[in-house]
């Protein structure tokens, strides 16, 4: 079936079957446009069955490509951002689609999603937006959010640690996160306490890719220049830090030249 123009094109009727519908992202953009003008149109199941199929939308953006996925989720992000009374986007979806639409845009969405962020009255709304803040593709929005850790009007005390966790999780992020730890570790460790439990969470989330003698030497030389004022409830998690670098490094030394040629056959 071909459509024209805005024409689109709704499958499985008052979701009477047993089955899951896909469409091209071209008919996902024009369903989307649909609803933006008017949510119940002819059949009256329309939106129903839009929503039900909501699932369905991100997997076949996302098995399309990078371009495909954050297409359509920004598409969505940059209603509510017209809108910002009314979050279009269902609430098991949010988690994807902030961060993808966050990754793609720039100054613009990662504003808005820190102003919803601070306007949140919903804890798990707050996580969600929390880590999809790190999602940006920025350095100087990442270093923007580190800093904002250190300012507990801006993010909680309790919150802090795992804030620059989710930067470090950003591949972006991993090395800005890292700096940042290492420059104002005496001041962290001063002001959030060398007994919090989430201490070791912060030493491991921003050491668990370490892979390289470099990052081995910059490992032990931190712990060295904090000798003196120590690593608190990270201590053994220093410790561990060290030990799964070296194993990193043993295991990328004895498996890199297999898993190289492996992708290169793969990718002929």
């Amino acid at each position: 079936m071909k459509t024209t123009g805005t024409d689109w094109v709704l499958a499985n009727l008052k979701v009477s079957g047993y089955y899951r519908v896909n469409y091209d992202i071209d008919n996902w953009e024009r369903l989307l446009n649909q609803l933006s003008v008017n949510h119940k149109p002819s059949p009256a199941n329309f939106s129903h069955a839009f929503r039900y199929n909501q699932v369905n939308a991100i997997w076949l953006a996302c098995s399309t490509g990078v371009e495909g996925c954050q297409n359509l989720t920004t598409s969505w992000y940059r209603q509510w951002m017209q809108d910002p009374a009314n979050n279009p986007i269902p609430p098991n979806l949010r988690t994807t689609v902030y961060c993808s639409a966050i990754a793609a845009g720039g100054a613009e969405e990662w504003d808005f999603g820190w102003k919803m962020f601070q306007d949140a009255s919903i804890a798990t709304e707050a996580d969600k937006l929390m880590s999809a803040l790190a999602c940006t593709k920025q350095p100087w929005l990442l270093n923007r959010y580190l800093e904002y850790t250190l300012d507990p009007s801006k993010i909680r005390k309790q919150d802090a640690t795992f804030t620059i966790v989710y930067i470090a999780n950003n591949v972006v992020g991993q090395s800005l996160a890292w700096d940042f730890v290492r420059a104002r570790w005496e001041y962290i460790f001063s002001e959030y306490g060398g007994g919090s439990f989430s201490f070791s969470n912060l030493i491991d989330g921003v050491t668990k890719r370490f892979s390289t003698e470099f990052e081995l030497k910059q490992l032990q030389q931190f712990k060295e220049d904090n000798a003196q004022s120590g690593f608190g409830s990270a201590t053994l998690a220093m410790e561990q830090a060290i030990e799964r670098t070296t194993a990193n490094i043993k295991w990328v030394s004895e498996n890199k030249e297999q898993v190289l040629n492996w992708f290169t056959s793969e990718s002929q």
